[in-house]
Formats: structure tokens, sequence, C-alpha cells
């Protein structure tokens, strides 16, 4: 598993944080953390996201001010899974130019696709970043289910088919 603690190391270098500091002040040193580790996670999966955005604005607005400085975020681009640059496209840009593209919306599939990744790479939800993924919130919230419970789910669903 990949720690937050490993993600910011390797990805998040002082001048950076500092920009984040101030970026996302007033918030607390620990929320910001927090914010930047769902953001890293979330662009470290993003080659195997289609359809909508599956974070929360606020990880969203992370990225933006990422994206706001270009050669940090080329660098980063080039170390995270992929090795390429992760664009970024407005929704009402993207419903504009690609009609069939169900930009809000992700199937289900896709969604415990990417719920599924974020276990094994990076272990169970923390119920405090659960509201940062807009599919493990609406699926905890369809099923009255804590974190604890979604991440029991998740884990059967990584069970080999007997």
């Amino acid at each position: 598993m990949i720690t937050g603690q490993q993600l910011r190391d390797e990805f998040l270098n002082p001048a950076m944080k500092h920009y984040f500091d101030k970026k996302l002040a007033p918030l607390p040193e620990g929320e910001i953390e927090i914010r930047v580790e769902e953001t890293l996670k979330f662009l470290n999966m993003a080659a195997y996201c289609r359809g909508g955005i599956p974070v929360s604005e606020e990880i969203d607005e992370v990225w933006h001010y990422w994206i706001l400085e270009t050669m940090e975020y080329e660098n980063l681009c080039s170390r995270l899974t992929g090795e390429r640059m992760i664009h970024h496209s407005a929704n009402n840009y993207l419903e504009y130019t690609d009609k069939e593209l169900k930009v809000l919306n992700v199937s289900l599939r896709d969604g415990v696709t990417i719920l599924l990744s974020y276990v094994r790479n990076y272990g169970p939800f923390e119920p405090e970043r659960t509201r940062y993924w807009r599919f493990a919130k609406a699926i905890m919230e369809r099923r009255n289910w804590d974190a604890a419970a979604l991440n029991r789910w998740l884990a059967s669903s990584m069970q080999p088919a007997e």
C-alpha cells in the first residue's frame, strides 16, 4: 500500500507545499495534506478514469492550482502512472465539444473500478476521506453505510470468484 506520507514525499516538493498552504489558507495544515494526498491519488489513477471526474470540487480545486504552476504540473505528470500529461477540460466545454460524452455521470462499473483501484493501491477508505470521492459518497448515502461498511463491500468485491 502507498501511504499519504509516501505520496507527499515523492511528489510534493517544499515549494509546492508552501504554495498549497497559501492557496488553501485558512484550512488547517492537516486538511491541506489530506486534499493534496487525495488529489495525488486521483491523478495517479486518472489514466484509468472515464466519464466525469470522480472526485469532489475540493480535490478539483487542488488540481486546478497545480495546473497553474505549469512546470511543476508537467513534472508531476511525467512521474505519475502513465508518465504523460493529464489534461483537464471543463464540463461545459466537454458538453459542447462531445455531445455523446456523459460528463457528470460515472457508470456503476467505472465507479466501482475506481474505488477498487483506490483500495488496492492506497488501502481502505478512511472516514474523513470518503467525502472527496463522489462515487464512494453516493454509495454510502444510498446504502446508509459508513466508511467501514463501504470498505467491507469493496473487500468482498476483490475476493476471487469461487
